[in-house]
């Protein structure tokens, strides 16, 4: 049952030559669970999706937890030495297969139990359904996302804001130019972003315009405009903040929304990972991270949370994706380690 480091570089391998964007996963779902079958582990895709397995069965359970969707665009799958090029190969397929590994290799003595889920890049339907779903409720949760192998304990929220503006339309020379839907989606955005700020920091709003749908020719003013906005929530603040913010902005609003979240650093989870660092001779470094994951989705199972992988995040969604097998060999390794921590720890 136990993989080598050639059996998993072929396993993130044939991960990232199935192209799996959000809401496209069951071609990755099917092929991870064949995959854990022909190893003997009884693998199955629930109703949403997701991939669920499950091993041992001591009286502590931990999840395993990662997504199998990306963001859209393909890159393609090639090798440079230890390096491994492809959409998702830092977000989140290199983790994914860490927690692949470290569920097989492991000798588990609690109840270990695999969650790969669908739809993380999207509206999070995958670890949506594990809340009411019939898997072993965890007691400790382990997200897999590249961390740098930093102990993340903490992340920004996410909301998506949709700026739609109404306007008269008409010729590009005519009485329609005064009223032009363009211009107010981007004037609103300018006090939006005014209102809000706009840093890069784990206490201040990142607003990202993403997606702008406006006008069909060149010579005609449209009736109607929509850019697509994406915020990042400090960890001080809410949706609903978000929201009092928002409401009072023309054309502005709140579509969806996760908070933020920081768990306890001496939960038990981020201990095991503290320790299971150190075993490996890797200083465990803990960090707030600038993003957002299921673990605000999560923390309503449990507050014992942490997230950790292999891969640089500032890779992720962008243009070039590639992840060192040997981070992710060192992260399964570390991740192993947790499972045995985690069976002994004090809660």
């Amino acid at each position: 049952m136990a993989l080598s480091k050639n059996d998993v570089k072929e396993l993130l391998i044939n991960l990232l030559r199935i192209y799996s964007p959000s809401g496209e996963e069951r071609r990755i779902a099917d092929f991870i669970s064949s995959f854990l079958r022909q190893r003997g582990v009884e693998a199955w895709i629930d109703n949403a999706g997701n991939v669920l397995a499950v091993r041992g069965n001591g009286r502590r359970v931990l999840w395993l937890h990662a997504h199998m969707d990306t963001v859209p665009g393909f890159i393609d799958v090639k090798e440079e030495g230890d390096l491994v090029y492809g959409r998702g190969a830092v977000d989140d397929k290199g983790p994914l297969a860490s927690m692949i590994t470290a569920f097989l290799n492991s000798k588990p003595e609690i109840t270990l139990v695999l969650t790969l889920v669908t739809r993380e890049e999207s509206d999070s339907l995958g670890s949506l359904s594990l809340i009411r779903g019939n898997v072993p409720k965890p007691d400790g949760i382990i997200v897999g996302e590249p961390t740098n192998m930093h102990i993340a304990y903490s992340y920004r929220g996410s909301a998506r804001v949709e700026i739609k503006c109404l306007g008269q339309g008409g010729h590009t020379a005519g009485p329609g130019v005064e009223d032009n839907p363009i211009l107010k989606v981007y004037s609103t955005f300018n006090i939006m972003a005014g209102k809000l700020g706009n840093g890069q920091s784990t206490e201040s709003y990142t607003v990202t315009p993403t997606v702008i749908n406006c006008g069909d020719h060149p010579s005609k003013v449209p009736t109607e405009c929509a850019m697509t906005v994406n915020v990042r929530i400090p960890l001080n603040s809410s949706c609903r903040e978000l929201s009092n913010i928002i409401e009072g902005i023309e054309c502005a609003k709140v579509i969806d929304c996760t908070d933020p979240i920081t768990v306890n650093v001496n939960n038990p989870v981020v201990r095991s990972l503290v320790r299971a660092s150190l075993r490996n001779n890797v200083k465990p470094l803990l960090s707030r991270k600038l993003g957002t994951s299921d673990m605000a989705i999560l923390a309503k199972l449990t507050l014992n949370l942490a997230a950790y992988g292999p891969g640089d995040p500032t890779l992720s969604h962008g243009p070039i994706e590639y992840i060192n097998i040997n981070d992710i060999m060192l992260a399964s390794g570390i991740l192993t380690n947790v499972i045995d921590e985690f069976g002994r720890i004090s809660m």
